[in-house]
């Protein structure tokens, strides 16, 4: 059940239930975390807008990849917004040198705070440099 968190704690809690369903790089657990109409900003790639959207962008990525884990660094939380600066560590499928690929990144996530959608994101935008991340998806197609 989606939630606003208000508390350190709870947002440490909401962060956690939010990587989890990341981590699991299982599509369906995105309506979880993510509103309908949700608009998610990746750097400078095109802005991904809507549930089916997001789905169809991460099921794609996620396909190519073995594991995947964040882990936060810190977090804070002002109004409605969570600002978390974290490690991501993949594990790519078929990746002929078995690499670890860890590349620091910085999340800024909007959260609806009334109504049916409570506690879930509208609109977030995700920042971190993918090369080695995409040099390993190179080596192992």
């Amino acid at each position: 059940m989606a939630f606003v968190p208000t508390t350190r704690p709870e947002v440490k809690a909401w962060l956690q239930r939010f990587h989890a369903a990341n981590d699991s790089l299982d599509t369906s657990r995105l309506a979880n975390i993510y509103t309908k109409d949700a608009k998610v900003q990746f750097g400078n790639m095109p802005l991904v807008e809507g549930l089916d959207a997001l789905r169809n962008f991460f099921g794609a990525s996620w396909a190519k990849l073995e594991t995947m884990h964040h882990e936060a660094e810190s977090f804070d939380m002002v109004d409605n917004k969570i600002y978390q600066p974290c490690h991501i560590t993949w594990r790519v499928k078929n990746d002929p040198e078995k690499e670890k690929v860890v590349v620091p990144a910085c999340a800024v996530i909007h959260l609806v705070t009334s109504g049916e959608d409570k506690g879930l994101i509208c609109h977030a935008a995700y920042y971190m440099d993918g090369a080695s991340l995409a040099a390993a998806l190179q080596r192992s197609s």
